[in-house]
């Protein structure tokens, strides 16, 4: 009975601690599954947030091209004009090549009308498809004046004025000093970024066809 007893007591054990065994077993497992999945999400949201990351990244990226490219297209564009105009192929010594030049000035610096007058008011000059040359002598020639009177209040004689109005258009007025006379190369145009010496590099064009024969 005694025997009995004690084989009976043993099974018993031996059947609860394997039952413990398979118990902490699977609960191993069931734990290591939790883990791997926890891992596996947790690397699932650190490649969402460096993809994330790299888009915005590229967005600044982009963004920042643009906003310098803004800022930095005035200086393009007036150092294009500039280049351009600087080199005009001009013949020097046929004043009637004037209209020519004027022409090329016009199309290099994309202006509607050029026009040149002298200290009278009076058009010598301007590109073939220009439009209402009397005003815009008449507009060059006040500014003109009011460029002398600032110059004789001031002791210093301006060299342009740039007027911009309600549609846009931007008038420039290059004034320039000829044989003793002064004269004004005036150019209109629909170019917002259109600079104060825009018209500066196309001055020595300008003045060695004056100063030729007609």
């Amino acid at each position: 009975m005694t025997i009995y007893a004690i084989v009976s007591g043993l099974g018993a054990a031996i059947l609860l601690l394997t039952s413990g065994y398979l118990f902490g077993a699977r609960q191993g497992v069931l734990a290591r599954d939790l883990l791997r999945r926890q891992v596996q999400l947790q690397a699932a949201s650190l490649d969402q947030l460096q993809e994330r990351s790299s888009l915005d990244a590229t967005e600044r990226e982009t963004s920042l091209r643009s906003a310098i490219e803004d800022v930095l297209a005035p200086l393009v564009e007036r150092e294009r004009i500039s280049l351009d105009l600087a080199q005009l192929a001009s013949r020097p010594g046929r004043r009637r090549e004037l209209v020519p030049l004027l022409d090329k000035i016009a199309d290099v610096g994309r202006f509607e009308t050029v026009l040149l007058t002298n200290e009278e008011g009076l058009p010598l000059a301007a590109n073939t498809t220009a439009h209402h040359t009397e005003q815009l002598a008449a507009a060059a020639t006040r500014l003109a004046l009011v460029a002398e009177k600032i110059a004789d209040e001031n002791h210093i004689a301006p060299l342009s004025v740039m007027l911009r109005d309600a549609s846009e258009a931007t008038t420039l007025c290059r004034i320039f000093r000829v044989q003793d006379q002064t004269l004004t190369l005036t150019a209109l145009s629909n170019d917002a970024r259109l600079a104060s010496v825009a018209l500066d590099p196309a001055l020595a064009k300008v003045q060695v066809a004056l100063t030729a024969p007609a």
